[in-house]
């Protein structure tokens, strides 16, 4: 398989209004990032079976100049930075196709985190220095229209900052179960709309949920993307070598191993995630 040619245009910065909007709710959304003749090629491979957004179009995903930008800002620092490697990495992939009907499966559903965001962890949301430092951050294309209430994702925004237990039983769990509070966090979940294209961008900090997909309109096509820092891996990449040779250069920066001591800047066969 060709590997697709590295982006030509340069990474978008994050703004200030994306970083306080960003810094205050946990998420923000791009609309419309992909026009119509970009979507539909993607598209076509999602429903043709594509699992992961490794290998054909939908790689060129991965490193988009709207999202490469932002998590350079979220996931990085100035002594990482450099022009022929991103200084992030990516952990994870995977695609959804929800049709209309589509029920939301157990575990999911219910809000939740990476780990409680009250509990101290590699993976948090941290803001030090007037630097965010977003922890396991996740990017979501959404191929098709979403409409708010009829199944996207939804947030209980700012509670990638809580510092109180979700009023359950056992502090560790990183879900709302068995809260006495459980119907109000569920009403407080936040809603989006968007058109096909756009891309919403959370910290895995943030409770999250997936919800019945009930829009008669469309079916819900999304690539969720997952990044992480130099320093820190929370999935397990399983991707092989040879796949991640296939991409262009800088690209397979995102899959180099999880150090940084002396300078960790290139992908290599001995120098891979896991």
């Amino acid at each position: 398989m060709t590997a697709t040619k590295d982006h030509t245009t340069a990474p978008i910065p994050m703004t200030d209004e994306q970083k306080f909007f960003f810094d205050l709710h946990g998420w923000i959304m791009l609309p419309s990032v992909l026009s119509a003749d970009e979507i539909e090629p993607l598209k076509k491979e999602v429903y043709d079976g594509a699992k992961q957004a490794y290998q054909s179009e939908l790689q060129t995903l991965l490193d988009h100049p709207a999202v490469s930008g932002i998590l350079s800002e979220i996931l990085a620092e100035e002594p990482y930075l450099g022009e022929d490697y991103y200084s992030y990495r990516c952990e994870g992939s995977f695609i959804t196709v929800r049709p209309p009907g589509w029920e939301k499966p157990q575990g999911t559903s219910t809000p939740h985190v990476v780990r409680p965001p009250q509990q101290a962890n590699a993976m948090r949301y941290q803001v030090a220095g007037n630097k965010i430092f977003s922890g396991l951050t996740r990017v979501v294309w959404e191929l098709e229209e979403v409409k708010a209430g009829l199944g996207g994702t939804t947030f209980l925004s700012g509670s990638h900052k809580a510092h109180f237990n979700y009023g359950g039983p056992d502090p560790y769990r990183p879900n709302i179960s068995e809260s006495a509070w459980e119907d109000s966090l569920h009403k407080a979940m936040a809603e989006y709309s968007c058109p096909a294209g756009s891309v919403i961008i959370f910290t895995e900090s943030l409770l999250h949920a997936a919800n019945d997909w009930t829009n008669p309109d469309n079916a819900r096509c999304a690539v969720f993307n997952c990044y992480n820092s130099l320093w820190a891996q929370w999935h397990r990449v399983n991707l092989s070598h040879e796949a991640i040779e296939a991409m262009p250069p800088k690209r397979r920066t995102l899959f180099r191993g999880v150090w940084e001591l002396g300078g960790n800047k290139e992908y290599s066969e001995d120098n891979r995630a896991l």
